[in-house]
């Protein structure tokens, strides 16, 4: 079995299950696990790409195999059976480094070799030259991430990313490229790849339709409202469908095109049909999710694949025009949450038609006349009644319009705070540490005024302020390279990513798809480098010792991160069931496989304050003394690490309880206006107090950290502290003191 077939089978294997990939082991389910399965297969297909560049495929029959993606014609010409034969050279070389002759090569839609010479493409052991324009770009791309993670504000984050994705890191980055480069090395054929993409759409979106219909598993959101399949969330699962419904509806143009041509061929057939039947399928479970930014990208997408296959769109019109009238019915019946917004335009329309009728007619200017409505996002600081007010910041979503404005002015805030971030940024997947800073005023009247961002929601300016203006002019080149290339499938998939990025970011399978699109666009235009030269076996010998001590390492470290979380999850289930010795035993192993992950550290302060309870007094200080070492710890890891910060004020809270046990009960009555007495550690309480100042101290902006700090300051009695807390509220978002803080 050579190395080419292994590593053939093992891209078809990465590209057909990633997306399948979640599981309710891990704190995140879903691209925790989809991360870990590219660590893993990815860097397996990377080592066996190194090795068959070192010491050759081991197949002399499969070298000819891999030729097919360097000399077979473009996706847009007519396809035929590959035939090509090899010639061995006349000095009695290896097949390796034989002819094909073009007369005879395969024109099934993979990707040419666009400079010939004399009608020949030559080989030389299977080699890639990698000095084209996308193999450039990309190189500049990780570069980009390379400076940026040398000069980051927090190198472990930037490193591997942040916690619970780790997609976006540099270690993920480096995964991709080798990706990249190993698709470029084994050339698998380019039509197979995307077939086996096409095919993952048919049982997602079957799960996403079962989801809708509640049927599957339980989640914590409802699915019936927004089905995500399996990704987790809906626009992630609406960009997942931008990228491969492009496929679909490609092969659906071009099937009879792809057919090995035969008297039979004319005559009707199911499988004619079975492309168009599987989009609709896929359009069915994509709409769903009821994603705007989907749906702008799926458009994009489909409309460029119809353009750039011109001849076969006006040959296959009717079918399309079917296929079209099915997904406007589907979406149509199935209006969903967009059924409201749809009612809500009409009556505005309504409305100020009528008002205009009013107008002319009785000449009262009823636009400007009083009104019981709140307004919609902002209240005015000076309105006295509130009640109506409060209900819609209570129970209603803020426009996600309003919320973006506000994130993005706060991104360009912080891009432009130095030259440092201005040139190259804060360093990859730094933003929610960084952004708190810079977070305007104006999100604390959205619905999201309590959660921590930590995505600016638009990719572009995500690259601007990670990795400042370097990383993104990088991006836009390989985005303009795309769009110029014009190719009939890979340009309208990546279309749809780079649209959607707009409006949000790329997850653990769309980066997978981007880099894999981008070799096969790649390999279009690389070809072999005849100039090649052979390394001495000694030193290939010791470069293979490396590369495979770099391999191990690397699972290793990759193996510790998995089963850590995997620990960190269990202990999690046995602390919501009460059993403290073992949650703490778990959390003492997901301790003990990553020491730089903040979260495990304050999961085992939280588990060392529940074996409080039933323990003797002498016993009290010790364990609470363990506790709180691992906030320290915790803290001192990421000190920007806002989830870490609020997590700790409630582990602040109950280590400052003398009786955890008779005042447990106490937990949670922030909003009774005396709250009981309870009594307090003078030694923890002095330290809570003094955590919950400069918490507040040093998010001013952050209503969140504000309303947060102030509940706990009241449970634990710091009277003048809380009265000062309160003032902030107030001046940042007053309606909070009637609803919230009551």
């Amino acid at each position: 079995m050579s190395i080419y077939f292994v590593a053939q089978k093992l891209i078809y294997g990465l590209l057909f299950l990633t997306p399948f990939l979640f599981s309710s082991a891990f704190n995140e389910a879903f691209e925790f696990p989809k991360m870990h399965f590219v660590y893993f297969a990815g860097s397996l297909l990377i080592l066996l790409a190194v090795l068959k560049r070192l010491w050759g495929s081991g197949d002399g029959i499969n070298n000819c195999q891999l030729t097919q993606a360097v000399c077979c014609n473009s996706l847009h010409r007519k396809p035929s059976l590959c035939s090509g034969r090899l010639h061995p050279p006349p000095n009695g070389g290896s097949f390796t480094q034989g002819i094909i002759k073009t007369d005879e090569l395969d024109q099934s839609p993979t990707f040419p070799n666009d400079r010939q010479h004399d009608g020949f493409a030559y080989l030389h052991h299977g080699f890639v030259r990698l000095h084209g324009d996308y193999t450039l770009l990309a190189g500049l791309f990780v570069f980009s991430f390379i400076l940026s993670t040398i000069f980051s504000s927090h190198l472990h984050t930037s490193t591997w990313g942040y916690f619970s994705r780790f997609n976006g890191g540099l270690v993920s980055v480096l995964i991709f490229f080798g990706l990249y480069w190993a698709i470029l090395q084994i050339k698998p054929k380019a039509q197979d790849m995307l077939r086996m993409i096409a095919l993952t759409i048919l049982p997602i979106s079957l799960y996403s339709i079962m989801q809708h219909f509640g049927l599957g598993e339980t989640w914590t959101t409802d699915t019936t409202t927004r089905a995500f399949s399996t990704f987790g969330q809906p626009n992630w699962y609406a960009t997942y469908c931008a990228m491969v419904l492009p496929i679909v509806l490609y092969f659906a143009l071009n099937h009879k095109n792809l057919k090995q041509s035969s008297s039979a061929s004319h005559k009707f057939s199911l499988l004619d049909y079975g492309w168009y039947v599987l989009y609709a399928l896929g359009f069915t479970g994509f709409w769903f999710a009821y994603s705007i930014s989907g749906i702008i990208g799926l458009i994009t997408s489909s409309v460029l694949v119809l353009i750039l296959n011109k001849g076969a769109t006006l040959k296959n019109w009717r079918r399309l025009t079917i296929l079209l009238a099915v997904c406007c019915a589907i979406a149509l019946i199935n209006l969903g949450i967009f059924k409201q917004r749809i009612n809500d335009v009409l009556k505005d329309i309504l409305t100020n038609h009528n008002q205009s009728i009013i107008q002319s007619s009785t000449g009262t200017d009823m636009l400007n006349g009083p009104t019981g409505n709140p307004p919609e996002n902002i209240p005015s600081a000076n309105q006295t009644d509130p009640s109506q007010q409060t209900k819609l910041a209570q129970y209603n979503l803020s426009d996600s319009g309003f919320i973006r404005k506000g994130i993005w002015k706060g991104t360009i805030k912080l891009w432009t705070a130095s030259p440092k971030n201005l040139l190259i940024g804060t360093g990859p997947e730094t933003f929610p540490y960084e952004f708190q800073f810079f977070r305007p005023a104006s999100l604390n009247y959205s619905s999201e005024w309590n959660f921590i961002l930590n995505k600016p929601h638009n990719y572009y300016l995500e690259l601007l302020a990670q990795n400042g203006l370097l990383g993104l002019l990088i991006y836009l080149a390989i985005v303009a390279k795309v769009l110029l290339a014009k190719h009939p499938t890979l340009t309208p998939g990546l279309a749809g990513l780079f649209v959607i990025n707009i409006f949000g970011w790329p997850t653990v399978y769309a980066t997978l798809l981007f880099w894999t699109f981008l070799a096969l666009l790649a390999l279009k235009t690389n070809p072999p480098d005849p100039t090649t030269g052979q390394l001495s076996v000694p030193l290939r010998t010791a470069l293979t010792l490396l590369i495979v001590s770099l391999y191990l390492y690397a699972n290793i470290l990759f193996g510790r991160q998995i089963l850590a979380d995997m620990f960190s999850k269990a202990s999690d289930n046995y602390f919501g069931m009460g059993e403290s010795q073992n949650a703490l035993a778990y959390s003492n192993k997901s301790v003990e496989l990553n020491r730089n992950e903040p979260y495990y550290y304050r999961q085992r302060a939280k588990t060392y304050i529940l074996t409080l309870v039933g323990q003797p007094k002498e016993q009290t200080e010790h364990i609470k003394a363990l506790a709180y070492n691992d906030i320290l710890t915790a803290t001192n890891l990421n000190p920007k690490n806002l989830a870490t910060l609020r997590g700790n004020i409630s582990l602040h809270y109950f280590l400052a309880l003398e009786d955890l046990v008779n005042t447990a009960n106490n937990f949670g009555r922030a909003d009774s206006d005396t709250p009981a007495t309870i009594s307090t550690d003078p030694r923890y309480l002095s330290l809570a107090s003094d955590y919950y100042t400069i918490l507040s101290r040093n998010y001013p902006n952050d209503v969140g950290v504000q309303t947060q700090v102030a509940k706990y300051q009241k449970l634990l009695g710091l009277k003048s502290e809380y009265e000062e807390t309160l003032q902030k509220v107030e001046g940042l978002r007053p309606d909070l003191l009637v609803w919230y803080l009551r």
